[in-house]
């Protein structure tokens, strides 16, 4: 091969080598990868506190016992939970098994449980928040005091029950169809408006995935490099490549030969 035909083989190649770098460089902006390796490495610093092993198994402990508060609730609350209905049905079988009449029933019921039997006849709850604002009116009008004066009079001297007759319209009436949820679904689509159904939103979907990413999670925000180091490894790298590679095909390029002067 002459020496030509090698300089022009060495000027195509490192010509080559400028086109990786510059390849290198196109793909670093054309894929935005400064912007989105930065907003991962964000995501990374954001979760981290999420993702530790203790706090996802706090967090498993957690919604288990919110998960018994609902099953405890769910029933109770509205009238589509069922209980209210099956109340009369088994005052009706002690009846049946006892032979005694179902006043005298209840009557047992209230002497030997009487907070047992309270409940019962509470239930369903929703029934019990309507009776809230007849209740605040009745002491109103005995103390003569104002609606106002009297939620204020709760809230000073009985702070515990007056938190629990506040909250307990918000339950019952959200309970079936929580505020905020009209958007809400499932992983798989379904909606997750009703506070069971929310509760399975957080204990099988959000919890589920912290527990099944946490070691890639942790793998990945502890290794070495950080995320948004790639972008400008790869822009150093690309940029050195095209710079060296221009220099190397200024140097290997052929030059025109000047025309050599004869001796007259």
């Amino acid at each position: 091969m002459s020496a030509r035909l090698q300089r022009n083989f060495s000027t195509l190649t490192w010509s080559v080598v400028v086109l990786v770098g510059v390849l290198v460089l196109a793909i670093i902006f054309g894929l935005r990868l400064f912007p989105r390796l930065n907003g991962g490495q964000n995501l990374l610093e954001d979760a981290r506190p999420a993702f530790t092993e203790e706090r996802v198994a706090g967090s498993r402990a957690g919604i288990s016992m919110v998960s018994s508060i609902v099953d405890l609730a769910d029933p109770i609350v509205t009238r589509e939970g069922g209980a209210a209905a099956e109340v009369p049905k088994l005052v009706a079988f002690v009846s049946q098994k006892t032979g005694l009449p179902e006043a005298k029933v209840l009557a047992a019921l209230a002497d030997n449980f009487p907070h047992t039997t309270a409940l019962l006849q509470a239930i369903p709850l929703e029934d019990v928040t309507r009776e809230l604002p007849a209740l605040v009116s009745f002491l109103a009008e005995s103390l003569k005091l104002s609606p106002e004066e009297v939620q204020e009079a709760l809230g000073q001297n009985f702070p515990r029950l007056a938190q629990s007759i506040a909250a307990l319209p918000t339950v019952s009436s959200g309970w079936q169809s929580v505020e905020g949820t009209e958007a809400l679904t499932r992983f798989d689509g379904t909606p997750a408006r009703t506070v069971p159904a929310i509760r399975d939103y957080f204990a099988a979907d959000v919890i589920g995935v912290l527990e099944r990413q946490g070691g890639n999670f942790r793998r990945l925000e502890s290794t070495w490099p950080p995320v948004d180091w790639f972008p400008w490894i790869l822009f150093v790298i690309g940029s050195i490549v095209v710079v060296y590679g221009l220099l190397m095909v200024e140097m290997t390029r052929p030059r025109a030969r000047r025309p050599e002067l004869r001796a007259v």
